[in-house]
Parts: C-alpha cells; sequence; structure tokens
C-alpha cells in the first residue's frame, strides 16, 4: 500500500499483508472485513509500535475507495500553527511565505480516504476544525471565505485512551463520538506472540533481499527467544531487531547470540551499564537499572523522546533530564537503509 506525498496520484495496490495466526490477530481482521467496506469513521487504537498504520490501510483497501487515494496524516509532526494549514490547505498570501495556493491534505484525499496518526496529538482548536469537517463534510482553506464540501473518509489513530482524556476535559467529548464510530483496538505483541515466529521469517527474508543475504534463517534457539520478550515497542521493534541482525550478520543462520548483540548496538555506546569488578552500591545499582529501562524505551519508539515518555509514564522534562545524565544518544533507525 503506497501513501501519497503531495500531488502524487495513488495506482490501485493489493491490500497490505497482516500474519495472523493468534487469535487475537485473527479476531481482529475478521472485525476489519466487516468494517472496511463500511464508509464509517474508525478511531483504531494501540500502543505505538503494534500495526496502527497497516489496520488503517486495510479498512481503505477493502472498501469501495480502494481505487481513490490513501493520504497519511500525522498529527504530531508538525507545529500546531501549520496544521491548520496543512489540513485543510491555504490560498496565496494567506500567511508569511504562503506564495501559492495549496490544496490540503482533506483536499487531496477527496473520494479516498485520509489517515490521522497521533490524533490525540491534535490541538483544542484543531479538533474544533475537524469536528466541523466530520459533521459537515466541508472544509475551509486558510486565507479563503468560502467553504468547500469534501468526501473523505476518516480512519483515526492514537496510542492514548482517547475516552479517558476525554473525562479529564483534554480531548473534545464531541469528536471523539464522532472518530469512534467504530473503534478497534490492535493487541500488543505480547498478547499475540504466537504471532512472533511468523513475523521474525517474514522480517529476516524482507531485509535479507534488501541487503544482500536472501538465503537468510533465524535458528530455532533465537525464535524461542524472540517469543520470550516483552517487546515494548512491539512489532516495530521486532522488526527493528531483525533488521539490525540481518544487517551484522554474515552467515545464512542467525543465532541467539545476536540478539543480545542487537540490543546493545542501538545507541551510540552500550545500553547496559559496564559490569563493576566491585558490588555496585544499592544506588549505583538502581540507576543502572533505570538506565537499561529508559535506553529500551528510547530504542522501542525509535529515539521520539514524547513516545518514550508515554511509554515510561514520565513528563518529557523529566525523560530529557535522564537522558542527559546517563549520556543515552537517539537510537538511529535501520529499516529505511
Amino acid at each position: 500500500m503506497r501513501i501519497l506525498e503531495r500531488a502524487e496520484v495513488a495506482p490501485v495496490a493489493p491490500e497490505p499483508h497482516i500474519v495472523a495466526e493468534s487469535p487475537a490477530m485473527r479476531e481482529l481482521l475478521q472485525t476489519v472485513a466487516r468494517v472496511g467496506p463500511k464508509d464509517v469513521t474508525v478511531l483504531v487504537r494501540g500502543e505505538t509500535g503494534t500495526g496502527k498504520e497497516l489496520i488503517a490501510s486495510l479498512l481503505h483497501a477493502q472498501s469501495a475507495r480502494s481505487s481513490a487515494p490513501l493520504v497519511r496524516f500525522n498529527c504530531a509532526a508538525i507545529p500546531d500553527e501549520l496544521a491548520e494549514a496543512e489540513l485543510f490547505g491555504h490560498t496565496r498570501g494567506a500567511f508569511t511565505g504562503a506564495d501559492r495556493t495549496r490544496p490540503g491534505f482533506f483536499a487531496l484525499a477527496n473520494g479516498g480516504t485520509i489517515v490521522l496518526d497521533e490524533v490525540g496529538e491534535l490541538s483544542p482548536g484543531i479538533q474544533a476544525k475537524l469536528l466541523r469537517v466530520l459533521q459537515e463534510g466541508e472544509i475551509q482553506q486558510v486565507g479563503a471565505g468560502r467553504m468547500e464540501r469534501v468526501d473523505v473518509r476518516v480512519i483515526a489513530c492514537t496510542n492514548r485512551d482517547l475516552a479517558a482524556e476525554a473525562r479529564r476535559a483534554q480531548f473534545r467529548t464531541d469528536l471523539l463520538y464522532r472518530l469512534a464510530v467504530m473503534e478497534l483496538v490492535v493487541p500488543p505483541l505480547r498478547d499475540h506472540r504466537q504471532d512472533i515466529p511468523t513475523m521474525a521469517r517474514e522480517f529476516a527474508q524482507r531485509y535479507g533481499r534488501r541487503f544482500g543475504n536472501p538465503d537468510v534463517r533465524l535458528s530455532p534457539a533465537l525464535l524461542d527467544a524472540l517469543v520470550e520478550e516483552d517487546w515494548p515497542g512491539n512489532v516495530r521493534e521486532l522488526e527493528n531487531i531483525i533488521a539490525r541482525m540481518v544487517v551484522v550478520s554474515s552467515s545464512r543462520e542467525i543465532s541467539l547470540d545476536a540478539l543480545e548483540g542487537s540490543r546493545i548496538s542501538v545507541a551510540q555506546g552500550t545500553t547496559e551499564a559496564p559490569r563493576p569488578r566491585e558490588p555496585l552500591s544499592l544506588r549505583d545499582q538502581l540507576a543502572a537499572f533505570e538506565r537499561r529501562i529508559i535506553a529500551r524505551a528510547m530504542t522501542a519508539s525509535m529515539g521520539n523522546q514524547s513516545r518514550a515518555a508515554r511509554l515510561l509514564g514520565l513528563s518529557r522534562t523529566s525523560l530529557f533530564e535522564r537522558l542527559r545524565k546517563y549520556k543515552l544518544a537517539t537510537p538511529v533507525a535501520v529499516p529505511d537503509l
């Protein structure tokens, strides 16, 4: 499934492939098959890295809009002041630097589907404007004096509990009702471990072909170990670990030893505290443990401090202070090499 860049025309694409051998994933895909053809707004909820974007793509592929554009907008990727212009478009001269009229993401998705990634990050002002689109089917470009009708299916993705945030007045309740006409919850990887061996093999084959080792395979002991991992970063973390192991492998079979090596190499320096020759004090042991947990959260979130902070239950400021304290670098993403 290709995702639109600005002004790109989306081709007809095959449905995205999702591994579903476990009961949890089979049930989810059965629900997707029922909901996909229905032209309703869907809220896809799940932890970071669970594959919410793939589920959104599958919903589009199984809908009557599948031959029309699929446009993805990351609500957390740009500042609030630019989000309105990006979503709804702007006219020439609407603000400094607006040297020409540009359509927004909703206009690009007209007739098709827009996926709003991390919808919980939208500011209250943008939430109000999004509510109008869902209620009236109309958008207004920044700087324009008239409304413009659009025919767009909205699929929103979030790793937050928006119902709880709505109760705390941190997210609009009326918008939540409009977004969650249907709500799909993608289970964390730890709740469908049965799928891990098949996923791991597929990732190994994919990156083996990309990096010149098409016959690479994972040893049985390594597969068993992968199943036992906690995977706080879910499928995304599993994919990146497999990619790293394939990149550095010089043989056709990747052994269990490669797993620990891939964890250590994801950040500058080591994610593990060096082993002391003498026993550490309690304070040092607690600091070493905290350092490992924070390093793992940064790896799972691909270096995104906001996501890592949410995984850890910390404020972003507290996380930044700990990153500086422990001299932890941002991990490097491997899969897009």
